[in-house]
């Protein structure tokens, strides 16, 4: 799937079910709001008026209008995003490549080097015996 669509299914389902319940709570504050407003009849002898109706119109409409414009606005911000500020994933990282194995040449030459190096280390020692330790 392509991250942009990625990132449009997963911010829009957000945005969207956040802004859904939302919407269910202001249609209910609406509700309660309304019923608190409307009297308890008009007229002597007239019947009651039903507050309820118009909160039986909004209920499933707010909600459902909130969580659209809101799936609307994110797929809109995140088309600006990658077209507009070409704010893209950066891809993974390349593999980095295997050290190449060591030349044969080259391993000899360090053994020469180090077994050389260890004969003129043993050379420049002096040994316990030598003449400087007996002066004393």
């Amino acid at each position: 799937m392509h991250p942009l669509l990625k990132r449009i299914l997963l911010n829009g389902t957000i945005a969207a079910s956040l802004l859904a319940v939302l919407g269910f709570g202001l249609t209910e504050l609406a509700r309660m709001w309304m019923v608190a407003q409307t009297p308890a009849r008009a007229q002597p002898g007239a019947p009651p008026v039903a507050a309820d109706d118009m909160g039986d119109a909004l209920g499933p409409r707010v909600p459902l209008s909130m969580a659209a414009w809101s799936v609307g606005f994110v797929v809109a911000a995140e088309l600006f995003m990658w077209f507009v500020l070409k704010r893209r994933p950066a891809p993974p990282p390349a593999a980095q490549p295997k050290p190449a194995a060591p030349d044969p040449a080259e391993v000899l030459l360090e053994q020469l080097m180090l077994e050389a190096e260890s004969k003129q280390a043993l050379a420049t020692t002096p040994s316990p015996g030598s003449s400087e330790n007996t002066r004393a």
